[in-house]
């Protein structure tokens, strides 16, 4: 092991111990509020005018660090505690990382054709359930409309998410990548900004790159990344 990945394995290990800590803040913050409610009604105390509506706000805002918590949680487990490589079918991770969201009347389209991918399950479903959520979470259109795409390049699998949302300026495709950046605050968006943070951490872990590509129709987001192959034959 070199000393640089030396120091990320201890910063990551540090970052999921610090996160592991704080969320026990995060959730003292949120029920604590509720206690002072039934306590005061208990006592046939009113809240005075505005009281209720802070308490929720305390409470709103406890929940979005619990999910800001959660996110770094499973950013810091990628590679560290990864499940052994093993060859998976690309549909059935997509369909188990759609099923594992709540996309309402967002549609999703997989490859036709039966590739299969190389590396650990959970890294690789965490892989998904970030992009599809991201093609879900930040899409304006009521609407949202998911297609993956998928070709064999060598030993790798060349893979195309891509969403009818109102896509991603070209200035911004880079810092999007970098963790807990949004483009809208985040007690607008209710998201933590780290979905494609994960998502460039479990390929770069795989040896592969990511980026975010010029949509062909002048509108949505298409994310392209590369996985290892199956190292067997179906």
């Amino acid at each position: 092991m070199t000393v640089i990945s030396e120091r990320e394995r201890e910063y990551e290990e540090f970052l999921y111990c610090i996160t592991h800590d704080l969320k026990s803040f995060s959730r003292a913050m949120r029920v604590i509020p509720d206690w002072i409610a039934e306590d005061l009604t208990a006592a046939k105390i009113a809240l005075p005018d505005g009281v209720g509506e802070h308490m929720d706000m305390l409470k709103s805002y406890a929940g979005g660090m619990d999910r800001m918590l959660e996110s770094l949680t499973t950013l810091s487990r990628v590679g560290r505690l990864a499940d052994p490589c093993a060859d998976h079918a690309l549909n059935d991770l997509l369909d188990a990382a759609w099923a594992s969201l709540t996309p309402g009347s967002a549609r999703l389209s997989v490859p036709q054709h039966a590739f299969r991918v190389h590396g650990p399950k959970n890294d690789l479903s965490r892989l998904f359930a970030a992009l599809l959520s991201n093609g879900v979470d930040h899409n304006s259109d009521p609407s949202p409309d998911i297609g993956v795409t998928a070709v064999r390049d060598g030993e790798r699998v060349q893979i195309r998410v891509a969403d009818n949302g109102p896509g991603i300026e070209a200035q911004y495709r880079q810092k999007v990548f970098e963790p807990l950046h949004t483009l809208r605050p985040k007690d607008e968006t209710g998201h933590a900004g780290m979905g494609l943070a994960i998502a460039r951490k479990v390929v770069k872990s795989l040896g592969g790159e990511i980026h975010i590509e010029e949509p062909s129709a002048g509108h949505g987001c298409r994310v392209v990344f590369d996985l290892p192959g199956a190292k067997t034959a179906a």
